[in-house]
């Protein structure tokens, strides 16, 4: 495997709930000085992601109690028709983020959901493979929900800009089949909102900043690992 099926990114994240209205602008205004991402164009595309945790729900309790340090475990496609999936695991302590991940194969991705572990280990030139392979093992981890939204990506390659518009979120507890095209999801939250993430390291650009001051936030954005686990929250804690 090429250095190219690694990625590890390292930077600041912060989070907005926003309206219709200010969707539409920040779209508007973002595309005259962003580029859209790699995996789309400036009509955006679907994310579907199917996260683990630990037999005790290590990583949900973490996000309860609202630990300063936490970690998510998934895998995550962009298209029920790619050949790979990225499999990641996101460290965060408090307003930083840590995100590694290794580009496995659509096989050893159903394997892996199927509790084969193992196959992470065929990916032994990344010190991420066995930290994963050991880590799932250990404790017993499972798929626990599948999330699926709609993204529209801006990137910057100056410090490490990213910002992303998603909404359309919706989960299940009971399908975990990353790759099939008819899912039955819940919807999570209504149609009309977007949750705003922006990323970057150590310095956002001023016509970033002037941008995001002319929005109305109109609240803390769900989680979406969170949100997709509302029916353990609800009957275990």
């Amino acid at each position: 495997m090429s250095n190219i099926d690694m990625l590890s990114v390292s930077r600041k994240e912060v989070k907005f709930l926003v309206s219709l209205i200010d969707r539409i602008y920040l779209l508007n205004s973002l595309s005259k000085v962003l580029t859209p991402d790699k995996y789309g164009d400036y009509n955006g595309y679907k994310t579907r992601s199917v996260y683990f945790d630990s037999i005790d729900n290590e990583d949900f309790t973490q996000k309860l109690v609202k630990t300063e340090k936490r970690k998510r475990v998934r895998l995550r496609i962009y298209n029920t028709t790619d050949t790979f999936a990225k499999f990641e695991i996101k460290r965060k302590h408090l307003d930083r983020e840590l995100k590694e991940s290794i580009t496995i194969s659509k096989e050893d991705a159903i394997k892996l959901i199927n509790g084969d572990y193992s196959v992470l280990l065929k990916y032994n030139n990344n010190p991420l493979s066995h930290y994963a392979f050991n880590l799932m093992k250990t404790h017993n981890y499972r798929p626990v929900s599948m999330v699926e939204y709609d993204r529209r990506a801006f990137t910057h390659e100056s410090f490490n800009t990213r910002i992303t518009l998603d909404n359309n979120l919706r989960y299940t507890n009971f399908n975990y089949n990353l790759f099939d095209e008819d899912i039955n999801f819940k919807q999570a939250m209504p149609k009309d909102q977007t949750i705003l993430e922006v990323k970057y390291d150590r310095f956002l650009f001023y016509q970033i900043q002037e941008i995001l001051s002319k929005c109305n936030f109109i609240g803390k954005p769900p989680s979406k690992y969170g949100t997709s686990r509302q029916l353990l929250n609800r009957y275990y804690y």
